[in-house]
């Protein structure tokens, strides 16, 4: 089994297919935060949400929720307004993405013994409890369902609102928001990848029983999740991925 993994797009989607042409694959994944980047108009804004509206339905593919698309899909909850968000782009994207095409989006997937979400789980959902893989996955079920209920009636909850690193008022980030140099910590038994906090090349935080990387670097490169194994390639520029290693 051989997961692509790609992070923050931010309007970047020309890229997209063209590199996903040249590769072999089994499946996807989308870690969120299609929309907003500096200078941005409406026309990238249009392309972007046309392009995610082709890419959501593909059975091979997964899309997750970040940050900066959580407002576009719920406008009556104020609390979910990121920076970039704007009215604009909300008129823009909801004359294209239906909530069928919402719906789609999801906040976490569980692949090859790794959890994937925009931006990581800490372990104060799970507080002092010992769980297994399993246990810790219902759980994370169960809060990210109340979670989408509580935006959805307008409600802040936790796992979807900010933490003081990303001047939030939480202690630590929810899973749209855990910031990855200040907040995020090595679960035990659990192994993430993520995307959120913008890096200059993959990083990783490794203890001896979880392994957890960070993917965000402005679409530079690419994950490869094979038989439970995670590297990365450089994927821009010439649309041929290439290969990167840790250094």
């Amino acid at each position: 089994m051989k997961t692509i993994i790609i992070s923050d797009l931010h309007n970047r989607v020309d890229w997209v297919e063209p590199a996903l042409s040249s590769l072999q694959y089994d499946k996807v994944i989308f870690l969120g935060d299609y929309f907003d980047d500096f200078y941005d108009n409406l026309d990238d804004i249009k392309k972007v949400a046309k392009w995610l509206k082709q890419s959501l339905p593909k059975p091979d593919r997964i899309h997750l929720c970040g940050t900066h698309d959580m407002w576009y899909r719920f406008p009556n909850n104020p609390y979910l307004q990121a920076s970039g968000n704007t009215m604009q782009k909300l008129n823009v994207i909801n004359q294209i993405l239906t909530d069928d095409d919402w719906n789609l989006l999801r906040l976490y997937y569980y692949e090859q013994g790794f959890l994937l979400t925009h931006a990581g789980v800490h372990s104060f959902l799970f507080g002092n409890n010992n769980l297994s893989i399993q246990e810790m996955l219902n759980l994370i079920k169960s809060e990210t369902e109340k979670a989408l209920q509580d935006v959805k009636n307008g409600k802040i909850n936790p796992c979807l609102d900010a933490g003081f690193a990303r001047r939030g008022g939480q202690v630590v980030g929810g899973i749209t928001w855990l910031d990855w140099h200040d907040e995020f910590e090595p679960v035990p038994h659990l192994n993430q990848i993520v995307g959120h906090t913008e890096l200059k090349k993959p990083e990783k935080k490794i203890t001896e029983n979880s392994e957890n990387y960070c993917l965000d670097t402005k679409n530079k490169h690419i994950g490869i999740l094979k038989n439970g194994i995670f590297t990365f390639v450089g994927s821009r520029g010439k649309n041929r991925p290439v290969p990167s290693s840790w250094g």
